[in-house]
């Protein structure tokens, strides 16, 4: 007992030590989240605090353009209570949730090891460290965006299947339902694990546990079904508007796509739970077979979805990183069942040459030539070798002197500053839009890309649709759009209204002749532009077409 007691507390001393290392090293940079795609929550937030209700464009009403519904809802009375910055209200919610989802995987060691085990071995607590001390969920936790919520919300979800499995009451099953509905509602690419992983895993522990399974994913069904619903009536969309918008193939001409490798952020996400698959490699039998079976096929299953997906913004294995709450619960489950088949010796003892054989195992995959192989193929053979798509018509410009690049942070920052000169009723088109929308909740942003506006998500990017909405000011897309940018500058619409001005802000920008608010909105241009690229005239950079397609 003295032994046991001596290793329980080496392993309190270093998670304590762990964590503190951990808040001291991180908690000075809340609140300065830079990361874009988080501040779109914030838009949201902001139009409902106003009474304009969850929109993206009041003007244009309630738009189900947040992928994560409770997320936004925490975000909204986190602002509403305080009156914080949205960079504060962001990057606390991040990062108290990262460290919330670090104890709840401890305490889903704990449960899964059961009171009598858990009273010998403290060995749980090192889930803390293995979550803390390993990339990526140190900058997970300081985005700002909705991945260690659902890191929380999935950890929740794995809690309440382990004491449903164990009580099998009416109780313990309602709790996994709000658990299931908490992580599908956190993300909808959670709804494989939700729906399918508590049945699985019911009746992988026992057989006889077939009619609470059926319970679980009938009455799981019904809530999601409801959910469809309230989300037709509230927004006129079942589904967020990314699940179109990010789809495979649904951005024509997007050469960025190769930015974005699947197979790289797998291999990141397999990093990550190294300690989690050391543990199964060691201790992994054939008692369990079957629960690992049904954690495994659900992963696999969600990945698999992941692969049909353009992950635009999923740097750090963002897509995949909270999937690995269950593969915790595979590691704890894994090594519970070896310490009930060997209760001789101390836990922590009895393994040790047992993980130095798995890391020996599994170390190797992680061998830079295996890793380049791996994600070369996955871009040759899955990805492949997008095409842009160039413009037709041809534009000239006084000046043939390139303007020199801002980079992506600059351009947003001096875009940022050339809207805060502009007369407040502008409207502005852009695909870098995140930390403007929320800066600027009270313009009228028409989103290029379509994770927020409703025809171009359902119909595809369509200039005709981008300038019929009349935009003041277009900042154009990022250059790999290469399908939108060609699209607008061969609209005659273009042509005939607008003052265009290549690589402007990097993408380019242009001016509608038309605009009631054009000669204000010209000098103010002129006046940046001279500030922003130390002197050079604006004018020499106007570029008129010279060859016109064809057919318009």
């Amino acid at each position: 007992m003295k032994t046991i007691a001596k290793h329980n507390a080496l392993i309190a001393v270093f998670v304590l030590l762990s964590l503190a290392a951990y808040v001291k090293t991180t908690v000075g940079e809340v609140g300065h989240t830079t990361l874009d795609d988080a501040y779109m929550v914030t838009r949201y937030a902001k139009h409902w605090l106003a009474g304009e209700g969850f929109s993206w464009n009041s003007i244009d009403g309630p738009a189900y353009g947040i992928t994560s519904p409770v997320y936004l809802i925490v975000i909204t009375a986190f602002l509403g209570l305080t009156g914080c910055s949205a960079a504060m209200a962001l990057s606390i919610t991040s990062f108290a949730a990262g460290l919330l989802s670090a104890m709840a995987l401890a305490l889903l060691g704990f449960l899964v090891q059961g009171r009598e085990l858990s009273r010998k071995s403290w060995l749980p607590l090192l889930a803390v460290p293995s979550l803390l001390l390993v990339q990526p969920f140190r900058y997970h936790s300081l985005t700002g965006m909705e991945t260690t919520f659902s890191l929380l919300s999935n950890s929740l979800l794995a809690c309440s299947i382990v004491i449903a499995a164990r009580r099998r009451s009416t109780a313990a099953l309602v709790l996994c339902l709000f658990s299931g509905f908490l992580s599908y509602a956190t993300r909808p690419d959670n709804g494989l694990y939700a729906l399918l992983l508590p049945p699985l895993f019911f009746v992988a522990t026992n057989r006889a546990l077939w009619r609470y399974s059926v319970r679980y994913a009938v009455c799981f069904g019904l809530l999601v079904g409801f959910s469809l619903l309230v989300n037709q009536v509230l927004f006129a969309d079942f589904v967020p508007l990314p699940f179109f918008a990010k789809g495979s193939g649904f951005y024509q001409g997007y050469v960025g796509a190769t930015k974005w490798n699947a197979m790289t952020e797998m291999i990141l996400f397999y990093t990550a739970a190294m300690p989690c698959l050391v543990v199964l490699a060691s201790t992994a039998s054939k008692r369990i077979l079957p629960q690992l079976f049904a954690i495994a096929v659900v992963v696999i299953a969600t990945f698999g979805y992941y692969a049909t997906v353009t992950q635009i913004m999923g740097g750090q294995s963002r897509y995949y990183y909270p999937s690995i709450a269950f593969l915790f619960l595979a590691a704890f489950t894994a090594i519970s069942s070896y310490a009930i088949t060997t209760p001789t010796q101390p836990l922590c003892i009895a393994i040790t040459w047992r993980l130095l054989v798995g890391l020996v195992i599994l170390l190797p995959a992680l061998s830079s030539p295996l890793k380049h192989l791996a994600t070369d193929l996955w871009e040759k053979y899955v990805i492949g070798s997008p095409a842009a798509i160039h413009h037709v018509t041809q534009y000239r410009k006084a000046q043939d002197r390139p303007l020199p690049p801002l980079g992506w942070s600059n351009s947003v920052m001096a875009v940022s500053d050339l809207l805060e000169r502009m007369p407040p009723e502008i409207v502005l088109t852009a695909s870098e839009y995140g930390w403007l929308g929320s800066r600027f909740s009270h313009l009228t942003i028409i989103d290029l890309v379509g994770l927020h506006d409703r025809t171009i998500a359902h119909h595809g990017f369509s200039a005709a649709y981008v300038l019929s909405r009349k935009p003041d000011l277009i900042w154009f897309p990022h250059g790999d759009y290469t399908y939108a940018v060609a699209q607008i500058l061969d609209d005659a619409g273009f042509r005939r209204d607008y003052e265009y001005y290549p690589n402007a802000y990097d993408y380019g920008i242009a001016l509608r002749k038309k605009s009631k608010i054009y000669a204000a909105m010209k000098a103010e241009t002129e006046k940046e532009f001279f500030r922003i690229y130390s002197g050079l005239n604006m004018s020499d950079y106007l570029a008129e077409p010279v060859a016109l397609p064809d057919k318009d």
